[in-house]
């Protein structure tokens, strides 16, 4: 086998000078490691970008103190125009002897649909993260999202309300001035007044109490518990079984907006139980008596519309992954917290 032999140099010349190693400061050095990745959070743990436990409860306080004296304000208003318009007298009024009027139906559903702005204000300014973050993770309101969910809970709460009107006494329709002042009240307002009470206690009160816990877990069974009992406690049920069913379904829909990654579902669910119960009690004059909530006005008969509940959270949540909707999403842009979330990629479209 030939082996190669490098060439002598020729006489009189020098061996060529090897060059000097390099020093240690003229290695490049290695490439940086790429940054670490956003942390991720689902919907109900987005908070937890600006973890100062004072935030959370200042946001609750503030978002009750709020709503009672827009409540206070609308409601004296309204009585002052039932009294002024004859619906009732000053004895009626004394003796507590009066019934849901248009105007105090508007005031009611007012003060709740206040409860959005107020939100996302009061996040915007405590937590430092923009109103659009408290649609979903995607840091919008997911609209073509919403459609195709309708597809399916709208015909399934139809059925559910059919059945309970057919099931209860009915009364006769008599179409007058104040049953379309009601309907008129009930159809513009009610869908507002629902989207707010979403906004209110899933968007801001779940998730702030969800920020005051690093483990999501425990994070989202405290924010269900606390925004849960404030939901059952604000709707003045005095009737375990009513308190029962206001909780599970503040409880349904915190599982759902976790399920989906945004309120877009649970605000589909609340708009079409109040609108598709309260237009035919409108019709019949009954408005009222869905305020009546003393002991004894409930019973085992409200395990069925728990259940209907249930089922919805599972119906949204299964709809959700058949149709790739983007559930959980890097920590939202906060202008007050010590977490720096890279720079998000454009999510897809849904």
């Amino acid at each position: 086998m030939t082996e190669f032999t490098p060439p002598s140099p020729s006489p009189g010349s020098a061996m060529p000078t090897p060059a000097p190693a390099p020093s240690p400061d003229s290695v490049p050095s290695a490439a940086p490691a790429s940054a670490p990745a956003s942390p991720t959070a689902t919907y109900d743990h987005a908070l937890r970008v600006a973890p100062a436990w004072w935030r959370g409860v200042l946001a609750i306080v503030l978002l009750a103190v709020v709503f009672l004296v827009l409540s206070l304000a609308l409601s004296v208003a309204a009585i002052a125009v039932d009294l002024l318009t004859g619906a009732y007298s000053l004895d009626d009024l004394s003796a507590m002897e009066i019934t849901l009027t248009p105007w105090s139906m508007l005031a009611n559903n007012l003060a709740l649909a206040a409860m959005w702005p107020v939100a996302v204000l009061l996040q915007w300014w405590l937590f430092g993260v923009r109103p659009r973050w408290m649609s979903s993770v995607e840091g919008r309101f997911r609209w073509n999202w919403v459609g195709r969910l309708a597809l399916i809970i709208v015909p399934i709460w139809a059925v559910y309300v059919g059945i309970s009107f057919a099931l209860s006494p009915l009364d006769a329709v008599v179409i007058d001035g104040t049953v379309i002042a009601m309907l008129a009240v009930v159809i513009l307002t009610t869908p507002l007044q629902s989207a707010g009470e979403e906004f209110g206690t899933r968007g801001l009160i779940q998730r702030s109490a969800g920020s005051w816990f690093a483990n999501p877990t425990a994070a989202f069974v405290a924010g269900t518990l606390v925004s849960g009992a404030i939901f059952a406690t604000a709707h003045l049920a005095a009737d375990p079984w009513l308190i029962a069913y206001y909780f599970v379904f503040g409880a349904s829909l915190s599982v759902t907006a976790r399920g989906t990654g945004g309120l877009e579902a649970p605000i589909l669910i609340h708009v079409t139980n109040n609108v598709l119960l309260l237009v035919p009690t409108a019709l019949m004059s009954q408005t009222d008596q869905i305020f009546q909530r003393d002991v004894g006005t409930g019973g085992p008969f409200m395990l069925a519309p728990m259940a209907v509940c249930i089922l919805a959270a599972v119906i949204s949540i299964w709809w959700a992954r058949r149709n790739h909707i983007v559930t959980t999403g890097p920590l939202p842009p906060s202008r007050v917290s010590a977490v720096r979330p890279a720079p998000t990629a454009p999510w897809p479209s849904v």
